[in-house]
């Protein structure tokens, strides 16, 4: 008696397992196109890589951080107005890259504006990433100024 009781407990605990947890109702995003930036050290840090911007059939745009040379579990990384040369203030704050990776998403400026993908490779903007002591180890320009 008592191993058949437990036989329908465990049958039921299983039953409410499996059929109690849902998928995630969010559909993964449809890549529409991509295009991808070399980052260049500064000063000889040694720290290289790529950013990626994809845009995706929901209005985002997803930028990709991949870094070479790191010596810092984590870098702050930021797009920012302006070229590389020329410095600028902060347009949008990426997902800090643990681990020389970055994953952000994005759909408007950090002032609230709203940002395409189009208007982030038409923007005149550069990227830096910086080390724990916040001294910009590697940038890459942008969008307007890409091809400058």
């Amino acid at each position: 008696m008592k191993i058949k009781s437990s036989l329908a407990v465990l049958s039921l605990l299983c039953l409410l397992v499996f059929t109690g947890c849902k998928k995630d109702n969010v559909a993964e995003a449809v890549i529409l196109q991509s295009v991808e930036y070399q980052i260049y050290d500064v000063s000889g840090s040694g720290v290289t890589g790529t950013a990626t911007f994809t845009q995706e059939d929901n209005g985002s745009t997803h930028v990709l951080i991949e870094l070479d040379g790191a010596s810092t579990a984590t870098n702050p990384a930021y797009i920012r107005f302006n070229s590389a040369a020329e410095g600028g203030d902060i347009a949008i704050t990426l997902a800090v890259c643990e681990c020389s990776i970055s994953n952000t998403t994005i759909t408007q400026l950090n002032n609230g504006n709203s940002l395409t993908y189009e208007g982030l490779l038409a923007l005149n903007g550069h990227i830096t990433i910086h080390d724990t002591n916040n001294n910009i180890v590697a940038v890459a320009d942008i969008g307007a100024n890409a091809n400058s």
